[in-house]
């Protein structure tokens, strides 16, 4: 079977837009995974936007400029300290023992778990897209996914004898059936509820990541039946990296589109600055994403890491 690669030449290119573009944070996540660069420098970034009560906050997920810290923000974080797996350092238990005394305040937990990102007041009174509008619903329930994601955290770096490891063994088995997961931020991810073993993209839903992303590697046990599913998902990560040009900013009928089909509930606008160079950033973000898990699954056509 002829499979899609990306090759050492549209890597360089791609190199370039994320050099021009990207964050701190990005780059240096980049330089990790690619590039054999420091995983402290990439933690020293990340470091950065871990607050004194240990949470996360400061526009670490793109489309939310609340410098507060929020249990979803904790799960960006985690998905970024992901890169940083297996390696040890200083920096890092730093970064791990503020999030264990964040979620040791139980901040926003409620007897059922901790709330998703609709339910923080102070989102409101930052730059925010619609999906982190505060939903007083919202705020009385628990989040599976996030609940999920923290519980497997404190289980794995907490204290045994402490009272938030006590409860994250009840949260931990309280959902231990449930499939719905956080999935690189997207709540309530259900690969049960959307059958990804028989993937269609006509019915799949266009705003959620492809299924290769949960299956996430070779080595899951999904990937054996999803196999079909993921080579499908991985050629279409090909062909959109080879269309990826330079980033753009939406055009003023897109942006006025956008608020038109997503009124704001109190008149105002989503679109504003704040999240015009939001959105900007999300171009290396996806960049780094997509090569990541191409590089996982033998979709590059050259080796790792690239010494330049």
């Amino acid at each position: 079977m002829n499979l899609k690669k990306i090759s050492l030449d549209e890597f360089m290119r791609l190199r370039k837009l994320v050099y021009r573009s990207a964050r701190p944070l990005e780059y240096t996540k980049w330089k990790v995974l690619f590039e054999n660069g420091s995983c402290d420098a990439f933690l020293e970034v990340l470091s950065s936007y871990q607050n004194e009560d240990g949470g996360f906050g400061h526009n670490i997920e793109c489309n939310n400029w609340n410098p507060g810290s929020a249990p979803y923000t904790v799960c960006i974080a985690l998905d970024a300290l992901d890169v940083a797996d297996g390696y040890e350092s200083g920096i890092k238990s730093k970064i791990i023992a503020g999030i264990l005394k964040y979620l040791s305040s139980e901040a926003y937990l409620l007897e059922d778990g901790w709330v998703g990102m609709q339910g923080i007041p102070g989102n409101n009174d930052f730059s925010h897209m619609p999906w982190f509008h505060f939903d007083a619903e919202k705020a009385a329930q628990a989040d599976i996914g996030v609940t999920k994601r923290l519980a497997d955290f404190i289980l794995r770096y907490g204290e045994k004898d402490s009272p938030i490891y006590r409860k994250a063994q009840g949260l931990k088995e309280r959902y231990q059936q449930c499939a719905q997961v956080l999935l690189h931020g997207y709540p309530g991810y259900d690969p049960e509820a959307l059958n990804i073993k028989d993937y269609d993209p006509a019915t799949y839903p266009s705003w959620l990541p492809l299924p290769v992303y949960f299956v996430d590697s070779p080595d899951s046990s999904f990937y054996p039946a999803c196999r079909r599913t993921v080579d499908r998902n991985l050629d279409t990560i090909v062909d959109t990296l080879l269309g990826t040009q330079e980033f753009r900013l939406s055009s003023p009928e897109e942006l006025a589109a956008f608020e038109e089909s997503n009124p704001h509930p109190d008149g105002g606008r989503w679109c504003v600055a704040e999240q015009t160079i939001g959105n900007y950033f999300w171009g290396s973000h996806f960049i780094i994403r997509d090569l990541d898990i191409l590089r996982k699954f033998g979709r590059l056509d050259f080796e790792v890491p690239v010494l330049i």
